[in-house]
């Protein structure tokens, strides 16, 4: 199949050579065939919480092989990842979460006292999973069919909001967005990446 969007580089993948190694991290390998599945679990589990085309969802944790999964979920979900930087301090994530009006927050355990303190001010976060606690069993009750959703022209697929100062909450911002389509110098080689890469 042709690469045309985001979501159609590990559904690409997984078809042409779903037994290579498309991430590494500590002591877990992942190939293109169960990262394909992976993010077919977690957009079918946030079409089942009720996430709409162009809903933002939050991450908030550090470097985990759980992101490429939730990354590629929520494009095939026509979802729109925030990550948000865990350097930030509290007031800061919880100005960024809101600022993109969130709906689910995914985040890691070392964080939830931050995000004690910060709870009562994401309105707009509907359910909080935890990626090294709830995630693996959440993940795994969904189904793994892929929901192949269109994918539109404009459609966004990554939203970064450089953090403004808490003392000046109406500061301005232009939001970077990155869109799902690929261009077609974009699209991997045949073989995909070269050796030694991971997605």
């Amino acid at each position: 199949m042709s690469i045309s969007t985001l979501a159609d580089i590990v559904r690409h993948q997984a078809v042409a050579q779903p037994a290579r190694i498309a991430l590494t991290f500590e002591d877990r390998h992942t190939n293109y065939a169960a990262l394909d599945r992976q993010a077919n679990q977690v957009a079918n589990g946030l079409l089942a919480a009720g996430m709409r085309p162009a809903t933002r969802i939050a991450v908030l944790d550090k470097n985990h092989d759980s992101f490429f999964e939730i990354w590629f979920g929520a494009a095939k979900a026509k979802a729109v990842l925030v990550p948000v930087n865990w350097r930030l301090a509290a007031p800061e994530i919880a100005y960024l979460v809101s600022d993109a009006q969130a709906e689910m927050l995914f985040v890691g355990s070392e964080y939830l006292g931050t995000l004690a303190r910060i709870r009562d001010q994401l309105t707009s976060v509907r359910e909080v999973i935890v990626t090294d606690q709830d995630y693996p069993a959440w993940r795994g009750r969904q189904s793994a069919t892929d929901p192949q959703l269109a994918t539109e022209g404009g459609d966004v697929c990554l939203q970064v909001t450089p953090a403004a100062p808490p003392a000046i909450p109406k500061a301005p911002r232009s939001p970077a967005t990155i869109y799902c389509r690929c261009s077609r110098s974009s699209q991997p080689a045949a073989n995909g990446p070269s050796g030694g890469q991971r997605m």
